[in-house]
């Protein structure tokens, strides 16, 4: 009996150890593990290469979970848990209360400006080749003037386009202190702006966009090292000279930040094998970045000193100046959303289209939300279709806010209004709406035109993928380049999206692996 009932006191000692261990702290499994969850800016992925030499050399694995940096700082205020975060830049993080209080050390990695890259022969021709005195005002001045034009990524979704706007918007109010609202030239950016041909949501997306397009833009506003990694490539006709405004530039220092305390060691551990000179000598010679450790050679990543802009102080204003790119400042767009309304998109995927309409139309409060909403100027277009093609809608955004507040109403009713039966007719949808967003681009091409499809099933309706290419090559070259956004939902097809993208210069979303409405607020970066 003694021995029964030491065998049950022994049990109920190693069960309450496992609902100890399994209710532990997030902080404290993962403290018992190797792996340290690094959420991590999308800049990141070329670094992935030499994430095995700091797991020989540390013993601890990173892995990376990528986001955009706007993105990221919103996911650490809504407090998901990861051991540490590496951004291009913390600045934006740090005026954020609930995510700075969260950062418990903060230690820089690497360092690349964001600086404007342009043909040599656009340098030449604008006196800007070996010129080490061009500032931003140059900068502004030519492309008011239509003498050159540019790419650059969404303020709102990339770093290099937030670095781009703040910088050039610091350098062109005069002041050599942190921005205010008051001080933002507003007629000075418009102008600027007016030059622009190429959106993106991320920088490397921008850069093959650019390789796709460098007939018809001059240049494009990027990381330096991305812009020196494009002209040691193959793919550039003729090479970028980079330009270093001498009015100041806003620098990535990639800051590794710990999140959670109790991984302290292994963040330490980490951290000083990325500042050390094994990993800083290899991250320079593959990514072009410079080190942030004196005693290794910066080599060809080297510049003169450079005047590094102040950063706003407050985040109303860093949030005044996205608003007012957004609304005010940027091209206006073109934006036909085609949503599937086919029998296979009744119930919960139906919902979740409609939820993530309604964030556009300002339902969504968070920060990612409030910047990927419809914007001023913007014409959207609705054309939904199941077998057959529903009659396209159009919504029209002025800059009167009441007007608009109504618009994005009847945007929010009419996709509330869809009901799901019928089969799939996908290139037959598509092509409606690139016909009618061609027409629309010949009477008014100072826009950026694009077509965003959802659909979750195989095309059984209407013309087929072969079809739709055959129409699409005889088009004429001006027609062409109206960039389609297939968002892979269901049992779509792939490889039929893919061809849609890749033909048309755009990208695929994949919403099997972030929810649908993620998937359309990281969309509006490239619209």
């Amino acid at each position: 009996m003694k021995i029964v009932t030491l065998l049950f006191a022994c049990l109920v000692l190693v069960l309450s150890g496992c609902d100890e261990k399994k209710d532990a702290p997030s902080g404290q499994a993962a403290k018992d593990s190797n792996i340290l969850q690094v959420l991590a800016g999308s800049e990141l992925k070329d670094i992935e290469p030499l994430l095995p030499k700091i797991a020989n050399a540390t013993g601890i694995t990173v892995q990376m979970r990528y986001s955009g940096t706007l993105d990221a700082v919103e996911r650490l205020q809504s407090g998901e848990a990861v051991d540490a975060a590496w951004l291009a830049s913390n600045r934006y993080a740090m005026l954020v209360p609930a995510v700075k209080s969260r950062i418990a050390a903060s230690e820089r990695t690497m360092l690349t400006p964001v600086v404007l890259g342009v043909k040599e022969s656009k340098a030449r021709e604008l006196h800007w080749l070996n010129n080490k005195s061009v500032t931003w005002k140059d900068i502004a001045d030519a492309a008011r003037q239509g003498k050159f034009t540019f790419g650059m990524t969404d303020p709102a979704s990339s770093n290099t386009g937030f670095s781009a706007l703040l910088g050039l918007a610091a350098a062109l109010s005069g002041k050599g202190d942190a921005l205010e609202e008051k001080d933002i030239d507003a007629k000075k950016l418009a102008s600027f702006f007016a030059a622009q041909r190429l959106t993106s949501g991320s920088s490397g997306w921008l850069a093959e966009a650019y390789l796709n397009e460098q007939d018809t833009v001059d240049g494009i506003i990027n990381y330096a090292s991305t812009l020196m990694s494009m002209n040691r490539g193959p793919g550039l006709k003729e090479k970028l000279v980079l330009i270093y405004p001498q009015d100041g530039i806003v620098t990535a220092d990639y800051p590794i930040m710990l999140i959670d305390p109790a991984r302290r060691d292994d963040y330490n551990k980490v951290v000083n094998y990325i500042r050390g000179a094994e990993f800083q000598q290899e991250m320079t010679k593959t990514t072009l970045r410079r080190p942030v450790n004196p005693d290794v050679q910066a080599g060809d990543t080297s510049t003169d000193t450079l005047v590094e802009l102040s950063f706003p102080a407050k985040l109303a204003v860093v949030d005044a100046i996205l608003t007012a790119f957004n609304n005010n400042l940027r091209l206006p767009t073109d934006s036909t959303f085609v949503l599937d309304r086919s029998g296979s998109m009744d119930g919960e995927r139906m919902q979740s289209l409609k939820t993530a309409m309604q964030g556009l139309s300002g339902a969504d409060s968070s920060i990612s939300g409030r910047f990927a909403r419809f914007r001023n100027r913007e014409r959207i277009f609705l054309l939904s279709f199941s077998d057959t093609n529903g009659k396209t809608e159009m919504f029209n955004l002025g800059v009167d806010e009441k007007a608009n507040r109504a618009s994005l109403n009847a945007i929010s009713a009419s996709v509330n209004g869809l009901q799901a039966k019928g089969g799939t007719a996908i290139f037959s949808a598509v092509r409606q709406a690139y016909s009618e967003a061609a027409q629309r681009c010949r009477g008014d091409p100072s826009r950026f035109y694009s077509i965003v499809l959802m659909t979750d099933g195989e095309n059984n309706e209407g013309i087929d993928a072969v079809q739709f290419a055959d129409w699409y090559s005889r088009l004429q070259a001006a027609d062409k380049g109206i960039k389609i956004f297939p968002v892979l939902f269901g049992e779509a097809n792939p490889a039929e999206l893919n061809t849609l993208a890749d033909m048309t210069g755009g990208r695929i979303f994949d919403s099997r692996k972030a929810g649908l409405q993620s998937i359309f607020k990281e969309i509006r970066g490239y619209q």
